[in-house]
Formats: structure tokens, sequence, C-alpha cells
């Protein structure tokens, strides 16, 4: 290649290459990096329900494809609780030009460029995924909802003097159960929505979700706390959860793990440590001989809320049910610690000590008689593999984990008690 041949080319590099448009909001919403996916695709991408534009291709095969025609059904539902098509088809517009209005703050929450969608194509996924996930939350209180609106019909006479051009949508207002489709009675696919919900890559922004509820929102609607809904939601797996400031949650991943950690101040990150340690002890079976207690921790809340105090370490119960389930959820948890900036370290602290009293049978079947593992997982070296793959690949460092404090103490008692044990035994073999 000539000289000048050279030059145009980094000169046409240079051209194509073009700084994103920056919204005042952060990147939030990551894809995974390879040295934590490890091409466990199946950990991270969607299951049947795919959300937002990372995953967008997707939606156009298979189950998931199935799914995407449910979420068209979704929007119907939307419009049609309002029981007029000319109210329907202004609401319709309203939602897709403020999902428009929205493109650069939403393409700013993606750390990944998703320039392959322009801002129509984009602001309709974001329509789609939003009334989705809208729906699925009020499901919950559905029946109750549905009592209030059906006094609120207008009289069947009045309908029909309603004069309606060819633009307007034309919509049928049926029951809730007809959205379900080909869909219904398929729970396993449900089962495995709620997991993809909080899948790290798979997330749309939750003020998104909270425009469009605005906008379509119903009269039985004014008392819907969304967020507290999506807490209610995720109820079912078992991760006993504390009360958490949910205004700020950035989307249903970040709502999630704000709901996880401790509520208490002692369990808070970045404490004045006066000293530093690596984030390892030995296994509970060697820790109960020397001296070690493990006992259940029953007033907390949060399974995270572990604590150490005179030899005694308490942990809460945590349910095991799943192998796969549990480790899909755990990994994207701690995927998102190790993304987002704004994350602290609870669930990688939390796993990186389990990894380490956890080394066998032996130390599960302890961990067990004590109340602390509620397992459904066999054999019982399941357990050994979740922790040990959990905290693989995965940077946990002591300055940022609310369990330092833990260590310390746990080191400090067997190192006191080792040294007692030996002084004891010296003197007695010499007398």
């Amino acid at each position: 290649m000539d000289e000048p041949s050279w030059i145009n080319t980094v000169r046409t590099k240079l051209k194509e290459v073009h700084p994103r448009t920056h919204a005042n909001r952060p990147w939030t919403i990551f894809k995974v990096p390879d040295n934590i996916s490890r091409n466990e695709t199946k950990t991270y991408d969607p299951f049947v329900a795919s959300i937002g534009p990372y995953h967008y291709h997707a939606s156009q095969r298979g189950t998931t494809l199935a799914m995407q025609n449910h979420k068209w059904l979704c929007v119907r539902w939307f419009l049609s609780r309002h029981q007029s098509r000319q109210l329907a088809t202004m609401l319709l517009d309203k939602c897709l030009l403020a999902m428009k209005a929205l493109d650069v703050e939403v393409r700013n929450c993606y750390s990944e460029d998703v320039y392959n969608l322009d801002p129509h194509k984009l602001a309709s996924i974001m329509l789609l995924d939003g009334c989705f996930i809208i729906h699925l939350l009020l499901k919950q209180v559905m029946k109750k909802a549905e009592k209030v609106i059906k006094h609120e019909e207008k009289d069947e006479e009045k309908e029909k003097k309603v004069v309606e051009d060819e633009q307007n949508v034309e919509l049928d207002v049926e029951g809730e159960e007809e959205i379900e489709g080909p869909l219904l009675g398929m729970l396993w696919i449900w089962n495995l929505v709620l997991y993809d919900l909080l899948k790290l890559e798979n997330q749309i922004p939750f003020f998104v979700i909270e425009t469009l509820f605005d906008i379509l929102r119903a009269p039985a609607d004014e008392s819907i706390d969304l967020p507290k809904l999506a807490l209610q939601l995720f109820s079912g797996f078992g991760l006993s959860s504390a009360v958490t400031n949910t205004k700020s949650a950035h989307y249903l991943l970040h709502l999630f793990h704000q709901s996880l950690i401790p509520s208490d101040g002692h369990n808070q990150l970045y404490l004045a440590h006066t000293q530093m340690v690596n984030e390892w002890i030995p296994s509970a079976t060697k820790l109960r001989l020397a001296g070690i207690k493990f006992t259940k921790k029953n007033t907390t809340s949060s399974f995270l809320d572990l604590s150490c105090k005179n030899g005694a370490i308490e942990i809460p119960e945590l349910f095991l049910y799943d192998y796969n389930n549990t480790y899909t959820l755990f990994r994207n948890l701690i995927g998102f610690e190790q993304c987002y900036t704004g994350a602290k370290s609870y669930i990688s602290s939390y796993t990186n000590f389990m990894n380490c009293i956890i080394n066998g049978p032996k130390d599960v079947h302890l961990l067990e008689m004590k109340g602390i593992l509620i397992n459904q997982l066999r054999p019982q070296d399941g357990v050994v593999k979740l922790f040990n793959q959990l905290s693989d690949q995965i940077q946990c460092s002591s300055d940022d984990s609310y369990l330092q404090d833990l260590f310390i103490e746990v080191k400090k008692y067997t190192e006191s008690r080792c040294h007692k044990w030996t002084n004891g035994l010296m003197e007695r073999f010499f007398q």
C-alpha cells in the first residue's frame, strides 16, 4: 500500500468512528465480559423472553417468537382497557412518540452501541417489552383491577355512535384470559420468564416502564407501586429480601439486587478497617475443629446478613432447589456487580465466603444439620460445584467486601484457639 492510500485508510476509519451522544445517565446495562461469561450463553442469554436491544434478534425464532407475539397482545390489552378506539389510537401514538423522545437516554443506558437499530425500531422494542413487563406485574392484582374496570364500562348504545376513521386502532375489549393465546397453561415457560427478566443483558431502563405506565394507567391503577410489584414477582425465588429504596433502581435486575442488600448499618461496605486480610478461611468442618460454631440466623432481613461473634458464625438459611436456575440467577447478579461501578460486591463476597467454607460433602452436611442450607441438590457435591463455579473468574478484593470484618474475626479467634491449644498441650507433655 502506497503512502497516500495508507493515510486515506486511516482518515476513513476516523470518519467512521463517532463519539456517542451522552445523556445525563451513565451506562448501566452491560454485555457480560468474556472472562466472566466463559461462553456460557445459556446463563446470560434469554430462554424464552428477549428483553431490550441486545438479544432482539433472538425474538425472531422459536419460543421467543411466540413470546414476541404475546407482547403485541399485551399492548392491545393495555389499550383495550380504556374501551375507546379513539382513545386507544391516541394513547398508542403518545407511547410511541414518548419512546422516540427518550431515544438518546435509552441508548446511553447500554454499554454496547445499538447502532443497528434506528430510533423507530428501538422505540417499538421499548413499547413491546415495557408493556410485557408491566402486564406481568399487574397480573398479580389483575382480578381486583378488572372488577373496578367493569363498573366503568360505557353504555353500548353510546359506543355504537362513535365514528372512527380508518387510522384508528380496531380493538376488541376482551377479558384478560384471551391475552395468553398459545402460551396459556405452559407454566414452565412463565417460570423461565422470571429468570429471563433478571439477566444482565436482558434489561430495559426502569424509566421506560414508568413512562409507559404513566401513559397507559387506568383509574384502577392509581395505587399501584411498580417496584414493589416487581419484588413480589420474584419473591418465589426463596431469597429473603430487605426493605430498600426502590426509587433509584435502573432496571429489574438492579432493583432485585438492591432488595437483597442487608439494611442494618454494620453490614455496609467500605468501612475503615484497621487491617487488610485475604478473603479466605478454612472449610466449615475444619473451622469447627478449631472451635468455631455455626448457627442459623433467624432475625434477619437478608440471606446476606452474616455475622461472627465470640467464635460463632451466624448465617441465614439459604434454599437451594434447582442447580441451573440458582446458578443463572447468582451469576447474573455477580455479573452486574462486576460490570456496574455503582454496585457493591455483596453477592460476589457472599459466594466467595460460601466457596471457602463448603469444600466437600461433609461441609454441606454440617450446614444442613444446622439448618443453614435447605438443600435439594443431589448429590451433595452439587452444592460444592455450585459455589466453586460461581466464584470462578470473579474479582473480589478484600477492601470492598462487606464480610471483611467477619474474616478478620474468624482468623483472630482460630489463631487464638490454636495458640492456647498448643500451649496447653506443651504444658501437659513436659510436666
